[in-house]
């Protein structure tokens, strides 16, 4: 490239190899050079402001974006692509921004209730026989999940950010599973000097649930985290939270209020590229859960659980045009130990359950900000306790919406 500058197909190599190695400099000077012998080039102007949008430069990014359509015979491809960064750049420039995404559909479980493998349980110490209405048992439900997130940029140390998410699947036979919940957090980002592009939250939180139409639990709750990357390798969030619960009564559920109590979480989520091709995301967490009474310590639990996923991003051409696809693998395993046996069940037996899960999802782009997801979940617990021993097989579709 620089034997033969003037060359334009080896300097448009050169920059799409600078790129893909994320030194974005070098191939913004390749781009640049190649306007200089032809300033006729749309497309080489929409790789400009796509890479200036990259390293943050959103100002830049837009006269480049606003050149490559006024250029005579920019292609409508390359229309198409500038107005989807114009609308992106406005939203990293103004102090206000918005957030949403909505999931809804149908989904089937082949153990909807949880109930145990065979009918062979243990109470008060010994072997009993379940009935057949207490077994495990498929059923249908229809759901809907989603989330909004609002922050507002104060100046380029301090932002105000808040979140709020819910979920709610009504079921087809088994209504007293039937289950509602949301919960907001809010609260300053700050920046961290000392950190690679770090900055640190401090938040509070708020969570309500409903179990089959009745409340079943709510309270408040604090947490703090930490966000940094570590270039050419990962972003890290570490965290901490706390939430104090408390567990309401109903018919379908008279001793729900032993629960009551609190949960602290420690938990470190990272994401990154493997090799240079692989994206990864990944999540490992310790809970602690204490009830308030001691008689109830039964329910008490430590746990610690491990997550990891790929979401593999890919094209498929539509007509004249393309659609993005995203396919994620994933799998985990968690290990809960509770504190004390439960009389009722065995006086002997403290209950430990060893859990593992895979699933793999697919969402599919329809059009813009519409698309559909689909996804296979299959968890298998197995427990010192028969009672708690199960696996479950799920399935779910339907139509999503982000903004």
């Amino acid at each position: 490239m620089y034997a033969d500058p003037s060359n334009l197909d080896v300097s448009f190599q050169f920059a799409e190899l600078a790129a893909r190695l994320g030194d974005y400099e070098a191939a913004i000077g390749a781009l640049e050079r190649m306007l200089f012998y032809n300033p006729n080039l749309p497309r080489v102007k929409l790789e400009l402001g796509v890479l200036y949008y990259r390293i943050g430069g959103y100002q830049v990014s837009r006269s480049y974006f606003e050149q490559a359509i006024a250029t005579p015979g920019a292609p409508p491809d390359v229309q198409t692509r500038v107005n989807e960064f114009l609308g992106e750049i406005d939203k990293h420039l103004t102090p206000h921004k918005f957030g949403a995404f909505v999931h809804a559909g149908m989904r089937h479980q082949t153990n909807a209730n949880a109930g145990p493998g065979g009918l062979v349980v243990r109470a008060l110490g010994q072997d009993a026989t379940l009935s057949n209405e207490s077994a495990r048992a498929a059923d249908w439900n229809t759901f809907i999940v989603g989330g909004v997130t609002y922050s507002y940029e104060v100046n380029s140390s301090l932002a105000a950010e808040a979140s709020l998410v819910g979920y709610y699947a009504k079921q087809e036979k088994l209504s007293r599973f039937d289950l509602g919940l949301a919960e907001i957090q809010a609260g300053p980002r700050f920046a961290v000097p000392f950190l690679p592009s770090g900055s640190m939250k401090l938040y509070g939180i708020g969570t309500v649930a409903l179990l089959a139409e009745d409340p079943y639990y709510s309270g408040p709750g604090a947490g703090v985290s930490t966000r940094f990357a570590i270039d050419g390798f990962a972003r890290f969030e570490p965290s901490y939270e706390y939430r104090d619960r408390e567990y309401k009564n109903s018919g379908f559920y008279p001793t729900a209020s032993q629960l009551t109590g609190n949960l602290q979480s420690l938990a470190l989520a990272a994401d990154g590229t493997l090799f240079g091709v692989l994206p990864w995301s990944a999540r490992a967490a310790a809970d602690w859960n204490r009830t308030d009474r001691p008689e109830n310590n039964f329910n008490s639990y430590d746990r610690i659980l491990a997550d990891v996923g790929f979401p593999i991003s890919f094209t498929l051409p539509w007509g004249q045009e393309t659609r993005q696809m995203v396919f994620t693998p994933s799998a985990g395993v968690s290990r809960t130990r509770y504190l004390e046996p439960n009389i009722l069940v065995d006086p002997n037996i403290a209950r430990l359950d060893k859990e593992w899960h895979a699933s793999a999802s697919l969402d599919v782009q329809l059009y813009d900000r519409f698309g559909l997801r689909g996804q296979v979940y299959y968890t298998r617990t197995s427990s010192s306790l028969p009672n708690f021993t199960m696996d479950n097989l799920s399935f779910s579709f339907g139509p999503t919406v982000r903004f």
